[in-house]
């Protein structure tokens, strides 16, 4: 059982040493979305050293009962999250970086397995006994408690060994993963940020294969992945106002051309991976796709509103109802009418020391 004890926890030390540089790997070689807690960098950097920290215990040896007791619980937290991952249909649990693994595969070849093992093979300790007389017995059988797990004491120059390679480690580690960032764009991948779209020409374009039809009149482009819920809902959302017959003389303002087209047109750009997407097949809107020639890391549904190519507007993570869109658009012609006064409109400058009137 000591034997068997021994060699588990060194075997789920290597794991997480795995674990951690391959998420490491990830961090300093792809960008991370940020948009949930999972993605999230700086816990991702937490995630990373606390694996590393306790692959090093595991790995030294040093106070075992501890050791079992920190390497079960964590496990077990570990298939809390994977269940909840598979629960969710995440596609990927997330344990291994760019090493995408599924969370049911995880949950039951490595999660549990390994709780049921460290069950199983667990070090000599009375710990019911223990733990009902830490609590019933006060600060003596606390004090008894932590005694029991901390026994036998290591050498010294083995606690001390094990000690400075955990702290130049993580010292070492951490800075290299807060500090070392990934480019945004690469020839593999970019980083799309809507936010900084707004007065230039749709940056994309040249990857979007509607992207002639895109440069010209005023469109509202939907940028989605197939299979993202609030993209569904706003594809059925704008399909609907597609449908519609606009009135631009209530709307906008502006009026139609000779061929009655509406003053503003819906264009559903797919971001691969591609998939069966929820677009209706007699769908009213212009469909494109962006090229997978790279990979996009943005957080859909992202929305643009543009004129002639411009990004006059930009929404992330959210589809506007039509009635914002048509508060931009009335203020993107009062815009553009007030420039267009003062471009073509002379001025004196009025002076009290010199007199005249003021225009």
């Amino acid at each position: 059982m000591k034997l068997a004890n021994n060699i588990l926890l060194k075997a789920l030390g290597i794991l997480l040493l795995t674990a951690a540089i391959l998420k490491g790997w990830q961090l300093l070689t792809e960008p991370v979305a940020n948009n949930n807690i999972w993605s999230y960098r700086p816990f991702l950097i937490l995630t990373i050293e606390f694996e590393l920290a306790l692959a090093i215990w595991l790995l030294s040896g040093l106070f075992k009962k501890a050791a079992w007791l920190a390497a079960i619980s964590c496990f077990s937290l570990f298939s809390m999250i994977t269940f909840y991952k598979g629960l969710t249909g995440a596609e990927s649990c997330g344990c291994f970086g760019s090493v995408h693994v599924n969370p049911w595969i995880t949950f039951f070849v490595i999660d549990l397995p390994s709780v049921i093992a460290l069950s199983i093979f667990r070090p000599k300790l009375s710990l019911l006994r223990s733990l009902t007389s830490a609590v019933t017995g006060g600060r003596e059988s606390m004090k008894a408690l932590i005694v029991e797990f901390l026994t036998p004491l290591p050498s010294l120059r083995g606690f001390v060994t094990a000690f400075v390679i955990g702290i130049v480690t993580l010292c070492v580690t951490t800075p290299i993963l807060a500090f070392s960032k990934p480019a945004m764009i690469t020839s593999s991948y970019e980083v799309l940020e809507p936010e900084t779209w707004v007065g230039k020409e749709l940056p994309i374009l040249e990857y979007i294969d509607i992207a002639d039809t895109l440069r010209k009149g005023t469109w509202l482009i939907l940028l989605y992945h197939y299979d993202c819920p609030d993209c569904a809902r706003a594809i059925q959302k704008y399909e609907q106002l597609a449908n519609e017959t606009f009135s631009p003389q209530v709307h906008s303002g502006g009026s139609m051309d000779s061929q009655n087209e509406p003053f503003i047109k819906f264009a559903f750009v797919e971001v691969p991976p591609y998939g069966q997407g929820p677009v209706s097949q007699n769908s009213p809107c212009t469909l494109g796709r962006l090229a997978g020639t790279k990979e996009w890391f943005v957080t859909t549904p992202v929305v643009a509103l543009l004129t002639d190519g411009k990004v006059k507007q930009a929404w992330e993570e959210k589809a506007p109802d039509f009635e914002t869109i048509l508060q931009n658009m009335a203020q993107m012609q009062k815009t553009t009418e007030k420039s267009r006064f003062f471009s073509t409109t002379n001025y004196s400058t009025y002076s009290p020391l010199q007199g005249g009137d003021a225009y």
